[in-house]
């Protein structure tokens, strides 16, 4: 079975790079399976068993460890820095892709960067790194939507050999997380439209903003679930206009959005942009 590829701060540690160095990583810990629990349960004082709260998924290690082959000594010295440059202190891309499978995390330093010479013009390294989120994301996923409505079609008191069919647009879009955890949706509401409602129709969870809200043509609002944020025009923080704040996710599987305001306006779209996830 081929070995993954690793890049992580935009350092691919399973290539030859631009400078002639030549990259390989032997081993790669802590991202097949899934980490540890925060369940802490306290011991019944008067009886079998314990009490426990909430569990949730406590933050993913990662271990690495590979070696390094140069075709000069300043090529090997450059290449210590850019292993150090790139598992910084600062949260940084790690890309890992296995066959035709691509997961990605945001993940920083957690411990030493060690560079250790093997020869001449080659040296073993290692790394160990966190993923504050646990999760492994798949590409995003986007759809659109304009606000439910029926335009054209017909209809007589007899009957003709041919039909004028109508048009119709639901309102909702449909988008499948293939993960089995849930991941994070950003919806974009671009006017003019005048108070409008997202539905996650499953859960029957909804945002609700207020009917005095209008946005103009040309404007729009930017909605983070996960960080429970709204952005007007993408500058300024609007979260006052949410009256019904039911915040919900791209859950695994099926997830339909509904897309309804308080008075029909043919511009109104809203797109939502949503990331598969893995525990």
């Amino acid at each position: 079975m081929p070995a993954p590829i690793i890049t992580w701060g935009g350092l691919n540690l399973s290539s030859t790079d631009e400078f002639g160095c030549i990259w390989t990583t032997e081993n790669f810990g802590g991202w097949d399976g899934s980490p540890g629990s925060s369940l802490a349960p306290v011991s019944k004082p008067r009886g079998p068993g314990a009490w426990a709260g909430n569990a949730y998924t406590n933050a993913r290690h990662l271990v690495g460890a590979g070696h390094v082959t140069a075709p000069t000594e300043d090529a090997l010295r450059g290449a210590f820095n850019r292993l150090n440059d790139a598992v910084s202190n600062d949260d940084a891309l790690l890309e890992v892709v296995e066959g035709s499978t691509s997961r990605w995390c945001m993940a920083r330093r957690s411990d030493e960067v060690i560079p250790s010479r093997a020869g001449m013009l080659e040296a073993d390294w290692s790394i160990q790194g966190i993923a504050l989120d646990p999760r492994k994301h798949g590409d995003p996923l986007t759809a659109s939507t304009a606000l439910p409505s029926t335009s054209g079609g017909f209809s007589f008191p007899m009957s003709f050999p041919f039909s004028i069919n109508s048009q119709t647009v639901s309102g909702q879009v449909s988008l499948t997380n293939p993960g089995n955890t849930t991941g994070s949706m950003v919806l974009r509401i671009d006017g003019p439209c005048v108070g409008p409602v997202i539905t996650h129709v499953a859960s029957g969870l909804r945002l609700v903003f207020a009917a005095s809200l209008v946005l103009g043509a040309g404007e729009w609002i930017d909605v983070d679930l996960e960080a429970r944020t709204v952005m007007a025009n993408g500058q300024s923080s609007r979260a006052n206009w949410i009256t019904s704040r039911q915040w919900f996710g791209f859950e695994s599987g099926n997830n339909t959005l509904a897309f309804t305001a308080t008075s029909y306006t043919p511009g109104a779209l809203l797109t939502v942009t949503a990331t598969p996830a893995w525990s």
